[in-house]
């Protein structure tokens, strides 16, 4: 068995790719915390089926968890040192309805067949996984889940490229499934909070995703028992708190202040105050990261275009 030694792939350009050592689990973990906010844990189980899937162990899982909490993000950062990580929207297999042909495998139509060895994140897989019904009664959820168990089984299923079909391997490919499950969080939350009545009244409010989600969880959440029982492991994402916001925004080495200064070459000037105001609109949003992403990118934009206005230029730093 051969095994990778640096952070890029053979047959791969390695210009864009970040050089981590994927024979030293430690190296990738280390990488992931340094990018994922608190997500200790979760970064733990993504270095995991990265340094497994290097060394041919492939990996079936779900993952849950709040929207902006790291989920789909975590494997944006495996794809700068593993090329070959393909993320998806599931959502978009029931877009459009169910009208026949294998949707599944027509998503992979961009992989090497040459090199199959993939992961493949299925983001947003709970929507895929909500019942859906034809005009004529079929739930068609069901039958776009059941085209992934050739994917689980590892089947060499044909591939439209071009004009033609080719012939994939899908047996060294891993396979991720991830969804925020909000639906069955808030059922969960509801269930497991306490109400008693009379002398002494008492109320235990149980807040969603304070009990992590299970595989029963995820078949009660209309995911198919065949699929489920594919699936190696359940991974949650925890969701974040005020505090964490803050801190992610003032102090953490990935925060979005620091990529939006990098992704639109500006220096940020940012008061307590206002990053205090962007936390709290982020938290209360439940969009998690991208919300505050967004905020300050808003508040970029506007400070550019009124330097435009009146000096005809791109400010160098910007004052918020």
């Amino acid at each position: 068995m051969s095994f990778y030694s640096g952070g890029f792939i053979p047959n791969q350009d390695p210009e864009n790719c970040i050089n981590v050592d994927l024979n030293d689990l430690s190296a990738i973990y280390q990488y992931l915390i340094s990018n994922v906010y608190q997500q200790d844990r979760y970064c733990q189980d993504v270095a995991t089926i990265v340094y497994n899937h290097a060394r041919g162990i492939t990996s079936r899982n779900f993952v849950c968890g709040p929207s902006g909490s790291g989920k789909t993000f975590a494997f944006e950062c495996v794809k700068k040192i593993f090329p070959r990580t393909l993320i998806l929207n599931a959502a978009s297999l029931t877009k459009d309805g169910w009208k026949g042909g294998n949707k599944v495998t027509g998503f992979l139509k961009n992989i090497d067949p040459m090199h199959p060895d993939y992961i493949i994140i299925w983001d947003e897989f709970d929507k895929a996984a909500t019942p859906q019904y034809s005009s004529h009664g079929d739930n068609t959820s069901e039958a776009i889940q059941s085209e992934f168990l050739k994917l689980l089984d590892g089947e060499t299923v044909m591939i439209k490229k071009d004009d033609h079909e080719v012939p994939v391997d899908t047996s060294k490919m891993s396979f991720i499934f991830c969804g925020s499950f909000n639906r069955q969080a808030e059922i969960i939350a509801k269930r497991e909070s306490r109400h008693t009545f009379g002398f002494g009244t008492e109320t235990s409010v149980c807040e969603k995703y304070s009990r992590e989600l299970d595989l029963n969880d995820i078949l009660e959440a209309g995911v198919l028992n065949e699929l489920v029982s594919r699936v190696v492991r359940v991974s949650n994402v925890r969701p974040l708190t005020l505090e964490d916001y803050k801190h992610l925004l003032k102090d953490f080495v990935g925060s979005p202040v620091k990529q939006l200064e990098e992704r639109n070459q500006i220096k940020l000037n940012i008061s307590d105050e206002k990053l205090d105001e962007i936390a709290a609109e982020a938290f209360h949003s439940k969009l998690g990261v991208r919300n505050a992403t967004a905020q300050i990118q808003r508040l970029i934009d506007l400070q550019i275009f009124d330097s435009f206005q009146k000096n005809h230029k791109r400010p160098d730093s910007i004052d918020l």
